[in-house]
């Protein structure tokens, strides 16, 4: 009876251990070769949607350096072709590359913009500012600004909704619980749902049911951050 609250217990602290949580506290706290295939599989697609979006995060970081970066470079002096290639050969490798073929540079930046779309208008910014022959500094300086909102929206956003991604954590983690405190209290509720039909069945109802919570509330708040 130990050995299975204490398989309980493990796999409620894997799956409730957030995905920011440093590596070593996860394996300390529940390693993944000590579990089952099906938990460990369970655990990373909960922790899916947080790696997309701390991915999106570092890279709207990179991006809003690299404007800033760039406006900087233009006002001090440096021709454009340079000063892109001086702010960042990262966030917009392509267009990097057209610097050095001597391509064209905003078709280039628009080819970038596949992965950030915000390069979009970069390329409409830098087209403006060579026909006209100044202002691309100011027009990458307020885009920078505009990145920098956007974050900051992101960012009051992320905590918002903090709260529905916890309840979906906790969907996931409440029948864990609470077979484990049925267990501790002296029912049998492993013996009920394995050992006859209608337990199988509240099993299987119960698996489904929480994984359509966690899909339900997951989908909530990935359908609000799409709006940014």
């Amino acid at each position: 009876m130990v050995p299975v609250i204490a398989l309980l217990l493990a796999v409620a602290m894997f799956l409730l251990v957030p995905a920011s949580a440093s590596p070593r506290l996860s394996s300390v706290l529940a390693p993944e070769r000590d579990l089952p295939a099906w938990t460990v599989g369970l655990r990373r697609r909960l922790r899916m949607p947080a790696a997309r979006r701390r991915a999106r995060e570092h890279d709207a970081r990179a991006v809003l350096a690299a404007l800033t970066a760039l406006s900087a470079e233009l006002r001090a002096g440096l021709p454009p072709r340079i000063a892109l290639v001086q702010a960042s050969t990262t966030v917009w490798p392509t267009a990097v590359a057209a610097v050095r073929l001597d391509a064209d540079i905003p078709h280039a930046l628009r080819l970038d913009a596949a992965d950030t779309p915000i390069l979009r208008s970069l390329a409409a910014c830098w087209e403006a500012g060579i026909a006209s022959g100044g202002g691309l500094a100011e027009a990458v300086d307020r885009l920078a600004g505009t990145s920098r909102d956007a974050e900051e929206v992101r960012g009051q956003l992320a905590v918002e909704l903090a709260g529905p991604r916890a309840t979906a954590r906790m969907l996931v983690l409440l029948p864990l619980v609470g077979v484990a405190l049925g267990v501790l209290l002296g029912a049998d509720p492993l013996g009920f749902l394995f050992g006859s039909p209608l337990g199988w069945a509240c099993a299987v109802g119960g698996v489904v049911l929480s994984c359509l919570g966690t899909w339900w509330t997951n989908g909530i708040a990935s359908r609000v951050e799409a709006l940014l």
